[in-house]
């Protein structure tokens, strides 16, 4: 799964389809966003509920959305064009797996 991440990373660079990524901090919810226009198809999968995957929505600047309820603290990733994705984030936690995942604390 690493491997993967870092193919992803690697391509998304070199294909110069870079993105930005940040998290806003709602009354009782997140919304996470994700500039991603070149992509086809966007997924979160999170923490809160087991790493369900959940389809974001794209607006017309080909930001990706979704909002969450809020939490004090939560693990995810992104699932871009059917392959594990993960933005730059400030803080990262190695899961189960060996993995990383990126960690949201408020």
């Amino acid at each position: 799964m690493k491997n993967l991440i870092i193919t992803v990373l690697l391509l998304a660079s070199l294909s110069g389809c870079g993105s930005s990524h940040y998290v806003e901090y709602k009354t009782d919810s997140l919304l996470f966003s994700l500039q991603y226009p070149k992509a086809t198809s966007v997924q979160f999968s999170s923490s809160i509920d087991n790493y369900v995957l959940h389809d974001t929505i794209k607006n017309s600047s080909g930001l990706w959305q979704l909002t969450v309820p809020s939490h004090s603290e939560l693990k995810y990733f992104y699932i871009v064009d059917g392959s594990v994705y993960l933005p730059e984030c400030k803080l990262k936690e190695t899961d189960d797996f060996g993995t990383e995942n990126c960690l949201y604390q408020p």
